[in-house]
C-alpha cells in the first residue's frame, strides 16, 4: 500500500510511447509529453479530493472492481493508440470515470491542459481519455493485490494526497473549480386536498325539522277536548345557491430567459485558457447544440498602454484559445463570430483589459 501511484503510472510513459501519441495526435512530443506529465497528477489528485464523498467512493471502488479492469492493459499500454481502441471497454470504464469527476467541466478542464501543454484542445481531451483507463487498471491492480475494500482505497488515495498536488502545474492546481456539481434530486410532495366547506345548513336544517317534529306530536298528546287547529307545518328552509368562485388570477407572462455568456480574465502576456470568472462556456456551448442557428460572439480585449501589436495580437490569440475550446466540445466554426480586438482600459482595473468575453448575439 505504500506503492506511490504517481510514480508507477508515469513510468508507464516511454520516449516510443509518448512519440507514438504525438504522431496520432498531430502535436509536438514535448508539448505531448509535458501534457501527460499533467493529466495523471490531475486525475490523482481529482480522486484523492472527491473520495472523502461516500457516494463518490462507492462509485469509483465500483468502477474499479469492474470485470473489465482485469489488469491486462498495463501490460499494452499502446493498444489504447490502436484505432479501435475508442469502442473498447476499458475506454468505456475511463469515460464514466472522467464523467462522474468532471461532469460538463471537463470541455473547461481540457481547455486549461491545452493551454498550459501547447497541444490543441481536442488533443487535451484525447490525453485525459487516454490516462483514464490507466489510472482504474493502476488501481485495480492494488486493490487485488492488496486486497483492499473501499476504505483502504480512499485511505491510500489520500495518504498520497500532497505527492499529487505538488506534482500539478500552477495553472491546473485548482482541481476543485473542474470537479462536477453533486447531483441533488427533489421531490416536492403534492399539496394536500382542499378542506371541504363548511355550511350552516348541513346541521340547521336537520335541526329545524326535528323541532317542528317535536311541536306537533306535542300537540297531538295535549289532552284537550276541545278541538284543535293544527297549524300548517313550517316550511323547511331552501339552502341558498353557493356564491360562485372567484376567477383564478390572471397568469404572469413568463419572465425572458437570459441568453448565456462566459467571461475569462488572462494572466499577464498568457493565453492559457483560465476558469470562466463570470458565467459558464459550457452553458453557452449547450445553447448553441439546442439552438443551431444562434450565433455566439467572442470578443478579446486588450489594454492601449505598451507595444500595441503585440497587445492586439494577444487579445487575438486569446480569443482563439476560447474559440478551439468550444469546437472541441462539438460547436461549428459557423455558430463562431470572432470580433476585431478591442481596445480598452477596463475602466482603471487591468484585469478588464486581459478579458474574453463569448455572448449569444441577439
Amino acid at each position: 500500500m505504500s506503492d506511490n501511484l504517481l510514480s508507477s503510472l508515469s513510468s508507464l510513459l516511454t520516449p516510443d510511447l509518448l512519440g507514438k501519441a504525438a504522431s496520432m495526435l498531430g502535436d509536438s512530443e514535448p508539448a505531448v509529453s509535458k501534457g501527460m506529465s499533467a493529466v495523471f497528477p490531475v486525475l490523482l489528485g481529482s480522486l484523492a479530493n472527491r473520495s472523502s464523498d461516500p457516494a463518490f467512493a462507492s462509485t469509483l471502488f465500483n468502477l474499479v472492481r469492474d470485470p473489465a479492469n482485469d489488469g491486462s492493459l498495463l501490460g499494452n499500454v499502446a493498444s489504447l493508440l490502436s484505432p479501435g481502441a475508442a469502442s473498447s471497454p476499458m475506454m468505456a470504464l475511463g469515460g464514466k470515470l472522467l464523467s462522474t469527476l468532471f461532469g460538463s467541466n471537463l470541455t473547461s478542464l481540457a481547455g486549461s491542459l491545452a493551454g498550459y501543454s501547447g497541444v490543441k484542445p481536442s488533443s487535451a481531451s484525447s490525453m485525459l481519455s487516454f490516462a483514464a483507463p490507466l489510472v482504474l487498471s493502476m488501481l485495480g491492480k492494488t486493490v487485488k493485490s492488496g486486497n483492499l475494500n473501499a476504505g483502504s482505497l480512499v485511505s491510500l488515495l489520500t495518504g498520497q494526497k500532497s505527492t499529487y498536488a505538488a506534482a500539478l502545474p500552477g495553472p491546473l492546481s485548482r482541481l476543485e473549480s473542474f470537479f462536477a456539481a453533486p447531483a441533488a434530486a427533489s421531490y416536492a410532495a403534492p399539496p394536500p386536498p382542499p378542506a371541504p366547506k363548511s355550511s350552516i345548513w348541513r346541521w340547521l336544517l336537520p335541526l329545524l325539522i326535528a323541532l317542528g317534529a317535536l311541536w306537533l306530536l306535542s300537540r297531538c298528546m295535549g289532552g284537550s277536548d276541545e278541538t284543535t287547529t293544527m297549524a300548517p307545518a313550517p316550511t323547511p328552509a331552501v339552502e341558498p345557491a353557493p356564491a360562485p368562485e372567484p376567477l383564478p388570477p390572471p397568469v404572469a407572462e413568463p419572465a425572458p430567459v437570459a441568453l448565456p455568456l462566459a467571461k475569462f480574465y488572462f494572466e499577464v502576456d498568457q493565453s492559457e485558457l483560465p476558469v470562466a470568472r463570470e458565467g459558464s462556456l459550457e452553458s453557452v456551448i449547450e445553447y448553441l447544440k439546442v439552438n443551431p442557428t444562434a450565433v455566439a460572439t467572442v470578443s478579446g480585449f486588450h489594454d492601449p498602454t505598451g507595444d500595441a501589436a503585440h497587445n492586439e495580437e494577444l487579445a487575438k490569440n486569446r480569443a482563439m484559445t476560447v474559440r478551439d475550446a468550444m469546437m472541441a466540445a462539438g460547436v461549428p466554426e459557423s455558430q463562431i463570430d470572432m470580433v476585431k480586438p478591442i481596445v480598452t482600459t477596463g475602466g482603471g482595473d487591468l484585469a478588464e483589459a486581459r478579458r474574453v468575453e463569448v455572448a449569444i448575439r441577439p
